[in-house]
């Protein structure tokens, strides 16, 4: 039994292995599986005003667990909406991930969209992200004077 081929395929197989898990990493972060800057954050501190300095979109998250969202393009929340600015309301709950659920009432112009996941940068900035496999669409940070 010759055990110093072995010891050097193996060598060539982790070192091969090691290659193929890098190459892997590096598609899956190119490909914008793992959202831009995406963290856990508390909470306790996401109510607030979210800006679009852009489009003057917001998107409100209160106290109670209400959400409120004006003029943002359907395109930017979910990856089958229209260009057309919507507006509606509904529900919020944070996730133990790092995204927050948006759920919108059955009336108003959410009623088709489903539930929204809105990205945590930090407790001052958000972002929509609808399709995983595409760009962010839209950066929201937090404003004092909504």
């Amino acid at each position: 039994m010759d055990m110093g081929a072995g010891t050097v395929r193996t060598r060539g197989a982790v070192r091969g292995g090691l290659f193929t898990v890098f190459v892997a990493a590096v598609a899956v972060f190119a490909s914008g599986c793992v959202g831009p800057g995406a963290v856990e954050v508390d909470p306790d501190g996401l109510p607030g005003t979210y800006r679009d300095g852009e489009t003057g979109g917001e998107i409100r998250l209160h106290v109670n667990g209400r959400f409120s969202v004006t003029g943002i393009s359907g395109s930017d929340l979910w990856w089958h909406g229209g260009a057309a600015s919507v507006d509606f309301d509904g529900t919020w709950s944070a996730t133990s991930s790092n995204f927050v659920y948006l759920d919108p009432d059955d009336t108003g112009g959410g009623r088709d969209l489903g539930e929204i996941q809105l990205y945590t940068a930090s407790s001052k900035k958000v972002f929509l992200h609808p399709d995983v496999d595409g760009p962010v669409t839209l950066e929201l940070v937090e404003v004092t004077d909504p």
